[in-house]
């Protein structure tokens, strides 16, 4: 048992698992932060629809945003649980990623303050394909290194998760072509990328079924 601990590192996957969470708890509630709620002064000064639709494109904004998160969350692990242990160079990559994701309540938020500027959306795709791109580099790294990946994965799988980290960039990039032309919720468009990722998870589940083994 301490030989295991001790070829882990001081660092172990279960630490930065734990870490990863906290990192995206506290996501959440900054872009919690920029949903405005009635206050006692509002009250004889607007009314509740009033309200609303000044709020509407905060909660637009918001829901897109939390959809973001989720599916992040679920790629992140995703790539995660490929890994039977972390080296330094996948917490370097790792953490650097978790810092990108932070950005996005920021980003976001930014396209309701100042509506009709392009420059905020292609900030927040530029930030998304920063993410993507790291995500593939977690990937790549794994990959490569036979010493961290779980040995239990076999190539289909390794190749569909392959597959799956080009999503989100090359949705990042169409994202930022969007917003040049000034386009209002541009976010939206990483739905597209969910849908994608389930057509990949249910075609490979399919043919897991097909040919013997687990799904990826």
């Amino acid at each position: 048992m301490m030989e295991g601990i001790r070829s882990e590192g001081p660092v172990t996957k279960v630490n930065a698992g734990r870490l990863t969470n906290a990192i995206f708890v506290f996501t959440l509630l900054l872009l919690f932060k920029n949903v405005r709620t009635p206050t006692f002064g509002d009250y004889g000064i607007v009314t509740m629809d009033n309200f609303m639709q000044v709020q509407i494109a905060d909660i637009l904004s918001f829901l897109n945003a939390f959809v973001i998160l989720a599916m992040l969350w679920v790629v992140l692990f995703h790539v995660f649980n490929q890994l039977q242990k972390v080296d330094r160079t996948y917490l370097y990559i790792h953490f650097t990623t978790l810092m990108m994701i932070i950005f996005i309540p920021i980003s976001s938020h930014l396209n309701v303050v100042y509506p009709g500027k392009s420059d905020f959306p292609v900030l927040f795709n530029l930030n998304m394909l920063a993410i993507g791109l790291l995500l593939a580099l977690e990937w790549w790294h794994i990959s490569r290194t036979p010493a961290i990946r779980n040995p239990g994965i076999n190539s289909f799988q390794m190749h569909c998760i392959g597959m799956k980290m080009l999503y989100i960039p090359v949705t990042a990039v169409f994202g930022v072509i969007l917003s040049m032309f000034d386009l209002r919720y541009t976010q939206s468009v990483y739905l597209v990328t969910m849908l994608a990722f389930l057509l990949t998870s249910l075609y490979s589940r399919n043919r897991e079924k097909i040919h013997g083994g687990e799904t990826p």
